[in-house]
């Protein structure tokens, strides 16, 4: 006996893959009717620094990937695979460039929507379940040759992660792998980046005295200003609180707490490469750890926010690794079978 699928089936594969399309479609279009004018101005701007960064950073993938596996003709093998994959690379990153200019107007609509009001009890939380505020306990270990590791990690390899990894993941070869991640980095940045962070509308400790009106964390203000290196949080904090005062729709802008970014990506990344190798998982997770902690140690964040971006992204992911299954499920059933 032979099952063959249908012609006109599409592969298990590319129905997850068109099921993530109509969701992402869906997240876009929603942003976009809720601030037409946001979201406009931040595709252009997006765009700009899409079409100067990413170039960069596929060439500088590429030929990494080529030095790595390219087997004495590193040169042969970039070329190669950049004939193989452009087109599904092309795809994720315009996956990613659509969800995070949407996830960037959902979030400058916060206040308008629910005013920021859970600082207070988010700060009273994380002095409860720690004894002491967090922030206290995160510069015990003061010193200016820490708080520039901390300072870098933080505002400058993140993002070199969160992008580097998302086009690593539309390079990768393993169609199932790649899908789990981008319907996992969706539902991050659904499910923690725009429904959690509206009904938890909260700034965090670097913005409380401006929003709170209270001096709650004068000894965080002061123990950052005793840093040499403390410019690097001071000044995309400015940024942001311009950004905010004055309404525009800034590259990176809107101001949120709660849940955490840095740390449900920095988590999502950890996974990711806990399922490829040992070693790089444990990478993953130290770095992650040190986001964490630099989320509290910088004032971006209660610690309260980290523990919600865990738990919720560690959700995601074991929901999105039962996706692979299904697929490798459907995708056997679909091949011929002889009997």
């Amino acid at each position: 006996m032979i099952l063959i699928a249908e012609a006109g089936d599409y592969s298990p594969t590319t129905k997850w893959s068109l099921r993530l399309a109509f969701f992402l479609a869906i997240y876009v279009v929603c942003a976009s009717a809720i601030s037409p004018q946001s979201f406009f101005h931040l595709t252009l701007v997006y765009a700009q620094k899409f079409a100067a960064g990413i170039p960069i950073l596929f060439v500088a993938g590429a030929c990494s990937a080529a030095l790595i596996y390219g087997r004495g003709k590193p040169t042969r093998y970039a070329v190669d695979l950049v004939r193989a994959r452009w087109r599904g690379c092309l795809l994720a990153l315009l996956f990613f460039f659509a969800s995070l200019t949407a996830f960037s107007t959902y979030k400058m609509a916060i206040p308008s929507v629910i005013p920021f009001y859970a600082d207070n009890w988010l700060a009273d939380l994380d002095e409860w379940l720690h004894g002491a505020a967090p922030w206290e306990l995160t510069h015990k270990l003061d010193s200016n040759t820490w708080s520039i590791v901390v300072f870098n990690s933080y505002e400058v390899i993140w993002f070199f992660q969160w992008f580097g990894t998302m086009l690593f993941m539309s390079l990768w070869s393993d169609k199932i792998a790649t899908i789990r991640y981008l319907w996992a980095a969706a539902l991050t940045l659904s499910i923690l980046g725009t429904i959690l962070a509206l009904a938890l509308a909260s700034v965090g400790p670097i913005y409380y005295y401006q929003f709170v009106g209270e001096d709650r964390f004068s000894g965080l203000r002061a123990a950052m200003d005793g840093l040499h290196y403390s410019h690097m949080v001071r000044e995309p904090a400015a940024y942001l609180l311009t950004a905010y005062q004055s309404g525009r729709p800034d590259l990176g802008g809107g101001i949120s707490a709660m849940p955490s970014m840095h740390v449900a990506f920095a988590t999502l990344n950890a996974y990711l490469l806990s399922s490829l190798n040992l070693w790089l998982g444990i990478l993953g997770w130290m770095f992650a750890a040190l986001i964490m902690y630099g989320s509290v140690y910088t004032g971006w964040h209660y610690a309260v926010d980290g523990y919600v971006s865990i738990i919720v992204v560690s959700v995601i992911w074991w929901v999105t690794g039962r996706q692979p299954a299904q697929i490798e499920t459907q995708f056997a059933i679909r091949q011929p079978i002889e009997g």
